[in-house]
């Protein structure tokens, strides 16, 4: 097999991983208002389905990053593959909400490999110059997957019920282990020393300290807060009060992710020609007008379909512009940290999506006005990292 041959599957393994990582969370999020009566409970502890499973996503991507720069990326994701198909198993045949919410944290601390290894292999396979082309293809793949994530996940559940589902995604592990160990090569060069938390923090103390980069980090963390407090409040919204079914809430997000695929296609070659500083600072701005459009338009007492599906393609457009240029830029500030740096990245937004839609929980009202104001107090934080970054790319030249 020629070396183009190996970049071209390896890119559609990468891709698969991204999407069977981010089926994993879409898929479960129409279910989640119909589990209340079935297991006879609250919003609250329903929500931990989510709230928990973010956090593990998060927490695990922190931890597989730098064991990928000591073992390589193949181990680590295969080992990964294996939680994963157990946790989705173990969920199709729970008994009880607790049950449930074990099962999905073994979903996300396998899914997490998937999630925060695509980038440093891509970055290890393709190399700086070609590593945003193939994150704009991953991105792409990514919304993708969050528009038919949703909507196969409601009908499974609208059609067949939760627990196939649950079925569903562990056959889908199984086909993800198989391709991997058959296909996948290792890309990353093994750092030959002890895993150790003053090891781990070193890296991470290293990339904290490198000009600009947390900016990357925050903007990324809160694009990405905004797309998962949508997504957990216009959940019960849509299905309770809008009397939209499960299958059709994954239809509500179709715009949202068909502008995401679009603005993630166009991303890079618009970097090429406007710089990647002023791409981020659109995105961020098309992002902020989706959440305090929402939010005025709520404070006003209107709450409506058309509402949420605007603001959801706005929300779209700017992320698919914000996510491949930041996290292409810094995944390449220290290649030999991708895996650390792509860790932080997954962490800071699984961290603050998890608070989001934890909050949420708590707040949940009936209305669209709890959403708007989480949306747009995250869009704040985007703005707050684009400064940083701004920052970072004038300093040089003011000190010159």
């Amino acid at each position: 097999m020629s070396d183009s041959e190996t970049r071209r599957y390896t890119l559609a393994l990468l891709l698969a991983l991204t999407g069977t990582s981010a089926f994993s969370l879409q898929f479960f999020v129409p279910a989640m208002p119909a589990l209340v009566g079935i297991f006879e409970t609250t919003p609250a502890m329903v929500q931990l389905t989510l709230t928990l499973f973010l956090a593990a996503y998060g927490i695990f991507q922190a931890i597989y990053g730098p064991l990928s720069d000591r073992f390589g990326r193949k181990p680590v994701l295969v080992a990964a593959i294996t939680i994963y198909i157990a946790g989705s198993f173990l969920g199709a045949a729970a008994l009880s909400i607790e049950m449930v919410i074990i099962a999905r944290v073994l979903q996300a601390v396998g899914a997490a490999a998937g999630f925060v290894l695509v980038p440093a292999i891509a970055r290890d396979v393709y190399g700086r110059d070609g590593a945003p082309r193939a994150m704009g293809y991953i991105s792409m793949t990514n919304g993708f997957i969050s528009a038919a994530g949703p909507l196969v996940g409601g009908l499974i559940h609208q059609y067949a019920g939760w627990r196939y589902g649950l079925m569903a995604t562990g056959a889908l592990g199984v086909t993800m282990l198989l391709f991997t160990v058959l296909y996948l090569r290792e890309s990353g060069t093994v750092i030959r020393q002890r895993v150790a938390i003053a090891v781990l923090a070193r890296g991470y103390a290293a990339l904290a300290k490198t000009r600009g980069f947390m900016g990357y980090v925050l903007s990324v963390a809160s694009v990405n807060g905004v797309f998962y407090a949508f997504l957990a409040g216009a959940a019960f919204v849509a299905i309770e009060n809008l009397g939209v079914s499960p299958s059709g809430f994954g239809l509500l997000m179709v715009p949202a992710v068909a502008m995401f695929m679009t603005a993630s296609f166009f991303s890079d070659r618009l970097a090429r020609r406007i710089g990647t500083t002023r791409v981020i600072l659109i995105g961020t701005l098309f992002t902020a007008t989706g959440a305090v459009g929402l939010l005025v338009v709520s404070l006003a007492g209107h709450q409506s379909v058309t509402a949420l599906l605007i603001a959801s393609a706005f929300m779209g457009l700017g992320n698919g512009q914000v996510l491949p240029a930041c996290i292409s830029e810094a995944v390449s500030v220290e290649p030999r940290l991708a895996g650390t740096a792509s860790a932080w990245l997954g962490v800071s937004q699984m961290a603050v999506a998890a608070a989001a839609s934890q909050i949420y929980g708590f707040i949940h009202d009936g209305t669209t006005l709890p959403v708007a104001l989480l949306m747009t107090i995250l869009a704040g934080g985007a703005l707050g990292g684009w400064v940083l970054i701004a920052r970072r790319n004038v300093a040089p030249a003011t000190s010159a």
